[in-house]
C-alpha cells in the first residue's frame, strides 16, 4: 500500500538529520532500569514506558520526513521493515525460553507457556495478559517467562496502525489542496489521538487497572506524545545550559520513577506522563550540535553506547532468564552478588545475539533492497517459532494422552495406578498405594479441576437473572422430579463444592443450582473498595441480587463456605490459623435466608498457602516436608461456625480431611489435595465425596427436623 501527495522538491525537503546517538544511549538506561528493578527490587520501572514513546519518536520522523520529501508512506514496505527487523531475534529467544522452560518450569505451566509463546510471536501477548489479569480463575502463580512481551505486541501493533494514520494525513492534506501543511494535520491526528487515548486511560485505569495495563488503546497516548514530540522538536530550541539542566532533571525524574510512583499498580493512567515527560525532557536536551553539560555526554559514552545498541536483546532476553533462576531458587530473591552476576551474563548474551542475529540483519543492504526478502526474514521467523513449539506441544500432548489412558486401563484393572486420596484417612482403609502410581490430577489435568454442573444457565435458560448474575449452573434434574432442590452459592471455593454434591445429586435425584462469583463470598457487607473484591460495589450488588433470585426458586436449602482462613507458610506463626473468621456480612445473608423459611449449610473454608502448593509438589524432592504446614497454621483451634449453628443453620466441617494429624499436607493418598494457592482439587473433593455425602444428609435432615 503506497500513498502520495504533491510535495516540493525533493532537493527543497527536510535535509536528514544527524544520527542521534544520545537516543541510544536514552534506551541503554531504560533498559537497565527495566533490569535492574526486575532483578533486585521486584518492581516496574517505567523503563517500557520510555521504550514506548523513543519508538513513536523515532518512527514518526522517519514517517514524516518520508512524506515531505517523496509524497509517499509506502505502508507495506514499512511494516517489513518494522517487523524483519524485530522478529529475528525475537523468535529465538521465544523457542529458547520455550526449550528450556520444558526442562525447567513446573509440567503445570507448559500450556501456559505454548500458549504465550504463539502470543508472543504473533504480537498479541498484551492481550492475552490482559484477559488473564480479568480472568479470576486463570493462574498467576508463576509469571510466564514470555510475559514481558506484552510491550513488544504493544508497540507491534503501533507498528501496524501508524503507517496507516500517516495514509490519512496524506489523504487529508490532498483533499485540503495543500492549504494545510502535512505536518500540521499529522500534530492535528496525534494530537486527537493523544487526548483521546489518556482520557480513555484514566478512566480504564480508575477502574480496571489490571485489565488497563496490557490495553493498547490505554496506552496509544504514549506513542502519540513521541509522534508530537517528533513534529515540534524542531520548534523547541533553548539555550545550551537551560537544555542541560532540562536534560539532567529528565534523567533523574526517569530513574526516580519506579521508586516514587507504584507504576504497576498506577499506570497507564496520567501517572504514566512522568516517565513519557521525563523521556521528552532528555530527547529536548540533546537536539542540538552543542550539547556541553547535558546527559548526551554520558549517553554517548562508549559503554553506555554498547548496551544501548543491544538494548532489544537485553530486554528479551533478561526476563526469561530470571524467571528460570528464580524457579529453580523456589522463588528466593537474588542478593546483590548474584543480581550482578545475572546482570551481566544478559548484558553479554544480549551482545552476542545483536552481533550475530539483529545487527547483520540491519545491515543487509541485499535484503533491503526488496521488500519480498524482507518479508521472507519475517516468514522464517515465525516459521522457526511453529517449527520448534508445534512438535514440543503435540509431542507433550501426546504423552499426558497416552498416561492418562494408562491410568484408565490399570484402574479398570485394579492393577499398580492407585490414587484412593481421602479414602486413606477412612475408618477400615487397610489398603495399600502402588509406589509406582503418579500423583493425580496429572499437570494436563489441572486445568479442568474446576467444580461446575451439566448445564450452564448463565444465558437465561433456566430464569431471567439481574444483570450481576453472570454465573449459573444446573445439572440434569428436573425441576418436578427432584426431591430435593439445593443452591450453591459463593465463590470459587463454593464452586469446587459442586464436584462432589454435584455427584451426591445424581445419585439422590437431587436438583442443583449455582450461583457464583470469583473473589466475592456470600455475605452482604459494606461497599469499601479500598478493602479488595469482597468489598466492591459490584460483589454487594451480586450478593442483593443472588437473594433474590434464591428467593424466587425457594430451595430446600441454600449450600455456602462459612468461614475464610488465611494463607500460610512453614514460617508462619504457630497460631497463624488462629485469623480464620466467618466473613463479614454472612450472619445477615443468613438471617435474611431464615426470614424467607430458606434454611442455610455452612461449610467450613480448606486452608490456603503463600505458594502454589501443586507446583510445590512438582518441584519439591521431599513433598512432606516442604509443601505441608501445621494444622494451627492454616485453621484456627475452635471451628468459628459454631456461633451460627440454629435450628435453620448447619454446619459442615471436612476439615481433618485436610489436615489429618496436625499437618496440612499438599498429597493426600497420591493425590493432590490443591491445585494452586488455595482452591482444593476437584479430584480430591471427589475421593471426599462419602464424607460430605454423609455430612451433607444429615445438616439437611437437621435442618428440615426443626
Amino acid at each position: 500500500m503506497t500513498s502520495k501527495i504533491a510535495s516540493e522538491p525533493t532537493m527543497r525537503g527536510p535535509i536528514a538529520p544527524r544520527y542521534r546517538d544520545d537516543i541510544d544511549g536514552l534506551r541503554a538506561v531504560a533498559v537497565l532500569l527495566v533490569v535492574v528493578y526486575h532483578v533486585w527490587l521486584g518492581r516496574v520501572s517505567g523503563g517500557v514506558d520510555a521504550f514506548l514513546m523513543i519508538s513513536a519518536f523515532l518512527l514518526t520522523g522517519s514517517l514524516m520526513r518520508r512524506i515531505e520529501t517523496t509524497g509517499r508512506v509506502g505502508v507495506a514496505t514499512q511494516w517489513v521493515r518494522n517487523f524483519k527487523r524485530m522478529l529475528p531475534a525475537a523468535s529465538i529467544v521465544i523457542v529458547a525460553t520455550v526449550a528450556i522452560g520444558m526442562a525447567v518450569l513446573p509440567a503445570s505451566t507448559h500450556e501456559s507457556l505454548w500458549r504465550h509463546a504463539y502470543g508472543s510471536a504473533l504480537y498479541f501477548e498484551n492481550w492475552l495478559l490482559a484477559t488473564e489479569a480479568a480472568d479470576y480463575y486463570a493462574d498467576r502463580s508463576l509469571a510466564s517467562p514470555l510475559q514481558h512481551f506484552w510491550s513488544l505486541s504493544v508497540q507491534g501493533q503501533v507498528f501496524l496502525l501508524w503507517p496507516v494514520l500517516f495514509v490519512l494525513i496524506v489523504f487529508l492534506s490532498r483533499a485540503l489542496r495543500g492549504r494545510i501543511r502535512p505536518r500540521s494535520v499529522a500534530l492535528g491526528i496525534f494530537g486527537a489521538v493523544f487526548v483521546a487515548s489518556l482520557s480513555y486511560s484514566i478512566v480504564a485505569t480508575a477502574t480496571d487497572q489490571s485489565f488497563a495495563y496490557f490495553n493498547t488503546g490505554a496506552r496509544l497516548w504514549e506513542f502519540a506524545a513521541g509522534s508530537i514530540l517528533a513534529l515540534l522538536i524542531d520548534r523547541l530550541t533553548l539555550p545550551v545550559v537551560q537544555r542541560a539542566v532540562l536534560g539532567w532533571l529528565g534523567i533523574a525524574a526517569l530513574v526516580a520513577c519506579g521508586l516514587v510512583l507504584d507504576v504497576e499498580g498506577g499506570f497507564p493512567g496520567y501517572l504514566a506522563l512522568w516517565p513519557v515527560l521525563s523521556v521528552a525532557a532528555v530527547i529536548i536536551s540533546g537536539n542540538a550540535e552543542d550539547r556541553r553539560y547535558g546527559p548526551a555526554m554520558l549517553l554517548e559514552s562508549s559503554p553506555v553506547l554498547a548496551i544501548g545498541k543491544s538494548s532489544y536483546a537485553l530486554y528479551l532476553v533478561h526476563w526469561p532468564a530470571l524467571v528460570f533462576i528464580l524457579v529453580a531458587r523456589r522463588g528466593e530473591p537474588l542478593n546483590l552478588v548474584e543480581g550482578l552476576i545475572l546482570i551481566l551474563a544478559s548484558i553479554g548474551v544480549a551482545r552476542l545475539l545483536t552481533a550475530i542475529v539483529d545487527a547483520p540483519l540491519r545491515r543487509s543492504a541485499w535484503i533491503d533492497r526488496s521488500t519480498w526478502r524482507g518479508f521472507g526474514v519475517i516468514l522464517l521467523s515465525f516459521a522457526l517459532v511453529a517449527g520448534v513449539v508445534v512438535p514440543i506441544q503435540a509431542e507433550s500432548e501426546r504423552r499426558a494422552a497416552a498416561e492418562l489412558k494408562a491410568i484408565a486401563e490399570a484402574e479398570a484393572r485394579q492393577l499398580t495406578y492407585r490414587n484412593p486420596g481421602a479414602a486413606v484417612l477412612f475408618d477400615g482403609w487397610n489398603d495399600h498405594i502402588a509406589t509406582d502410581a503418579p500423583v493425580r490430577p496429572l499437570p494436563s489435568e489441572v486445568p479442568d479441576q474446576w467444580g461446575t454442573l451439566e448445564h450452564d444457565c448463565g444465558d437465561g435458560s433456566l430464569m431471567k437473572l439481574p444483570r450481576s448474575v453472570e454465573i449459573c449452573f444446573v445439572n440434569d434434574v428436573d425441576v418436578d422430579e427432584a426431591t430435593r432442590t439445593i443452591v450453591v452459592v459463593g465463590d470459587s471455593h463454593a464452586q469446587q463444592m459442586l464436584a462432589p454434591i454435584g455427584a451426591i445429586a445424581e445419585q439422590k435425584n437431587w436438583r442443583v443450582i449455582s450461583f457464583l462469583r470469583g473473589a466475592c463470598a456470600f455475605g452482604l457487607r459494606k461497599v469499601a473498595p479500598s478493602f479488595g473484591g469482597y468489598y466492591s460495589q459490584e460483589c454487594r450488588d451480586w450478593n442483593e441480587d443472588v437473594l433474590d433470585v434464591i428467593q424466587e426458586i425457594e430451595p430446600d436449602a441454600v449450600v455456602t463456605i462459612g468461614t475464610r482462613t488465611r494463607a500460610a507458610n512453614a514460617a508462619s506463626d504457630r497460631t497463624a490459623g488462629q485469623r480464620e473468621a466467618v466473613p463479614e456480612g454472612i450472619e445477615t445473608s443468613v438471617a435474611r435466608l431464615e426470614a424467607m423459611d430458606i434454611p442455610t449449610i455452612l461449610i467450613r473454608d480448606n486452608p490456603r498457602f503463600t505458594y502454589n502448593a501443586y507446583q510445590c509438589i512438582e518441584q519439591s524432592s521431599d513433598v512432606e516436608a516442604e509443601c505441608s504446614i501445621a494444622k494451627s497454621q492454616a485453621l484456627a483451634r475452635d471451628n468459628p461456625l459454631r456461633e451460627l449453628e440454629s435450628s435453620s443453620t448447619a454446619i459442615i466441617d471436612v476439615s481433618k480431611y485436610y489436615c489429618p494429624d496436625a499437618r496440612c499436607p499438599a498429597v493426600i493418598g497420591n493425590v493432590g489435595v490443591y491445585i494452586d494457592e488455595n482452591h482444593v482439587s476437584t479430584l480430591y473433593l471427589k475421593t471426599l465425596q462419602p464424607v460430605i455425602d454423609s455430612k451433607l444428609s444429615a445438616a439437611l435432615n437437621e435442618i428440615r427436623a426443626h
